[in-house]
């Protein structure tokens, strides 16, 4: 199961991509580079200070129209960015459907952001029954993942945040159904009052 880790300050070490389980699907962007160039991994990346709070930003649904990531503010958050070219991304969307469809109205929130063309989404979603919010974007969605202070990202990357927008850890690599329960239970021990913000973060990144 991928680690989860700290926010506030990340190391991104691209050459871990395989033991990650990406292996020939690690597919490295550079966000100051072409949309949908790949870059070669690299033996590591440069520190990374990673926000604690949520950015604000605002990109394409499927259909169209525009929503700002704040509007789902009031339910914790797990934003998933993909693409339809990511292996292991796709694998990873029947979990999250599922784990979406187990939530009550007022429980987590599965948000995709789709490092992609239009097109291509548009063309999976067709085939893809799915039952949360997706955006998408190119350069957009790129810039979307710096907003949270990632200069280097690879893709499944996932961020894991509060009802309050405060983010509680970030993964890079794919999910499992372990990594969303525990989760869960950080934020039901966290509505609960206990647990600390400090311990929640702490325990998402098995500090604990």
């Amino acid at each position: 199961m991928a680690r989860l880790s700290n926010p506030v300050t990340l190391t991104w070490v691209l050459s871990a991509a395989a033991v990650l389980g990406f292996g020939a699907y690690a597919l490295v962007l550079r966000i100051d580079t072409d949309p949908l160039a790949v870059s070669e991994p690299q033996p590591s990346a440069p520190e990374t200070e990673l926000s604690d709070q949520l950015p604000d930003f605002a990109l394409a649904q499927l259909g169209g129209t525009e929503a700002n990531l704040h509007s789902w503010l009031g339910r914790p958050l797990v934003i998933n960015f993909w693409a339809t070219w990511c292996a292991p991304c796709l694998r990873e969307i029947p979990l999250l459907v599922a784990f979406q469809a187990q939530q009550p109205t007022d429980g987590i929130q599965i948000i995709g952001i789709a490092v992609d063309r239009a097109d291509a989404v548009e063309k999976f979603a067709a085939s893809m029954d799915f039952n949360y919010p997706n955006l998408m974007g190119e350069s957009d969605a790129m810039d979307a993942a710096a907003a949270f202070g990632a200069e280097f990202f690879a893709l499944p990357f996932t961020v894991f945040a509060d009802a309050s927008g405060r983010i509680l850890a970030v993964n890079t690599g794919e999910i499992h159904q372990g990594d969303l329960d525990n989760f869960a239970a950080v934020i039901g021990d966290l509505n609960l009052g206990e647990s600390s913000i400090d311990q929640a973060r702490a325990r998402l990144a098995g500090n604990l």
